[in-house]
Parts: C-alpha cells; structure tokens; sequence
C-alpha cells in the first residue's frame, strides 16, 4: 500500500529531478526550500541510499536517482491522466466555460500548445482565448476577474509582490535579451552582459509592483554599478517600448524569443547575460469564481514540464 506519505515523496523528487534546483521545485510544488529538501531527505532515507548529488553550485541525479526517475516519471503521468479521466467521467466537465488571456508577447505555437492540451483534456469545456498586452497583471490584482492571465514574470511569480492574486507553476523559462535599435551601441554585440548596461540608458516601464519592476529592470549590475533607468512610457505595451528604443536610442530588457509580429524593422535582440530567465505561468485573482481556472494552470505546468521548457534550452 502506497501511503499519503510516499506519494508526497515521490512527487517532490519528481520535481526535484526534472528542475535539478531545489528552490525552482519548491517554488513549482508552492513549497519552502527546505520543505522540499527534508521530503527528499526522507525519501532517501526510506530507500536507503542518495538519490541526488549536491553540490553548492549543482544538483544531479545519482545512478539510483535515474533509474527511479525513469521508472516512477511514466507511472505517475498515467495516474495524473487517470484522475482526470474519471473526473471526466464524473461530469464535472459539464458546467462552465474558461477565458484564457495569453500575453500578446507570446509565441502562437506556445499558446497553440495549451489550448490544445486542454481541449483534449477537458473537451467538453469552451475555451474562449484572447490576447493582452504583457505586463498587464495589475489588472488581475485590482479587479474581480474570472479569467487566466498567462503572461510573463521576471523572477519567481511568489516572490514579486503581487497582491489578490494566485499562480499556477512555471510553465516556460526564456532567456533574457537587450531591445536596441540598429543604431544602438550594443546592436553589434554578439552577446551583452548586464554588467554593461551600467553604461546605457535603460527603459523602465512603468512598474506592476516596485520588487516586480526591479527583477525585469534592476537598479543596479551584480558589482553594484547603477543603472541609468528611463522613464518614457504610458502604458505596457511592447509596441510602445519598441518605438521608444528605436527613436530614443535606448535599451529593453526583454524575452528572446518575440512573436515576428512585435520585431519592427530597426529592432535588434541581442543575448543577455547576468540575470534569471524570464518565467512563463498562469495568473488569476483571488476572487475568481471560474471553475476551471486552476486545472488549466496545473495542466499547463504539467505541458511545460513534459515539452522540456522549463530549460532555457528548451521551447
């Protein structure tokens, strides 16, 4: 018999092994680090030998740690889906209709992704989809709504402040890059270090809650060296910053990977390195009264996880 115990074990070690970082697997699961770190430690008592190896910089799969991972991963996939078959079954897919709202900043084949999963999931469920500028989650924070705002955060969506609202785990990490127009000092550059941007101005846009604003646009380099933020826009649109960065001859710090429709022309992307990824995932607010709000976050997660985006080098 598989207790309540183990299972909460097995699930924290999956999370563990697919992130291989502690605090992203504690922060998935809406867990402390070192929550996480004694479920693990438990497990690996009830084994009887290390399932990881951490160092101060890594965390790995032992040999054992793999040969578990590959065996329980595809078991509890099939539980997952097993659950939600019989919920199905149920009925409780036969009331309601979910509103998502994907951040316009998004790439197609990403959102196309999501909704898909859901509709085979959950086809019984409507699903009506529609696009937001990307930096609107304030919105979600001072109104009632009832849809799903999936759009992007600079730092781990908990850790930003964000009042009245609630989170679904990551779904994608992206890279960060440097907007700059063509004429742009740093436009050459095959790669930009943040400690560099300590010698350009640089936009701020204006910010959903100040811990949120500096993660996207910090203040200051690692060293310490300030930063020289600028205040030019109106509103949080990227067709916006894009025409400010252009005409003003000022740097955006932004996602890598652009919809082709927000790339004008005159607009270079150029890597950034020296700060987190950029992190995709579900916000809604807390007095949402939508039904299905929080399964399409967690099944959003779930897609992200399987689909590799949780790697920067993945998506």
């Amino acid at each position: 018999m598989i207790g309540m115990d183990i299972a909460r074990e097995i699930e924290v070690f999956l999370a563990v092994a697919e992130e291989l970082h502690f605090g992203r697997a504690a922060a998935r699961l809406r867990l402390t680090p070192s929550r996480v770190s004694q479920v693990v430690r438990a497990l690996e008592r009830r084994i009887g030998a290390p399932l990881f190896e951490r160092t101060s910089r890594t965390v790995r799969l032992t040999p054992l740690g793999q040969t578990l991972f590959e065996e329980v991963h595809p078991a509890f996939q099939q539980l997952e889906e097993a659950l939600h078959r019989a919920r199905r079954a149920a009925g409780r897919d036969q009331q309601g209709v979910l509103q998502v709202c994907f951040a316009n900043s998004l790439r197609e084949e990403v959102a196309e992704v999501l909704v898909r999963g859901f509709v085979e999931t959950y086809p019984r469920i409507p699903l009506v989809r529609y696009a937001y500028p990307s930096v609107q989650h304030r919105l979600w924070c001072d109104q009632q709504r009832d849809d799903v705002f999936v759009s992007w955060f600079p730092d781990e969506p908990d850790a930003l402040d964000l009042p009245r609202v609630q989170v679904g785990s990551v779904i994608l990490r992206e890279p960060r890059s440097v907007m700059v127009g063509a004429g742009h000092a740093l436009a050459g550059h095959p790669v930009v270090n943040i400690e560099e941007l300590a010698d350009h101005d640089l936009l701020y846009p204006p910010p959903v809650t100040q811990r949120f604003a500096d993660a996207w646009t910090p203040p200051v380099t690692p060293s310490g060296r300030s930063i020289h933020r600028v205040r030019r826009m109106t509103g949080s649109y990227m067709e916006e910053a894009a025409t400010i960065v252009v005409q003003e001859n000022i740097a955006h710090v932004t996602i890598t990977r652009l919809p082709l429709a927000l790339l004008r022309p005159g607009l270079v992307l150029v890597p950034l390195t020296g700060l987190p990824p950029f992190r995709l995932a579900s916000l809604w607010s807390t007095f949402a009264s939508g039904g299905w709000i929080r399964e399409f976050a967690e099944l959003a997660g779930r897609i992200g996880s399987r689909a590799g985006w949780l790697s920067t080098d993945g998506a």
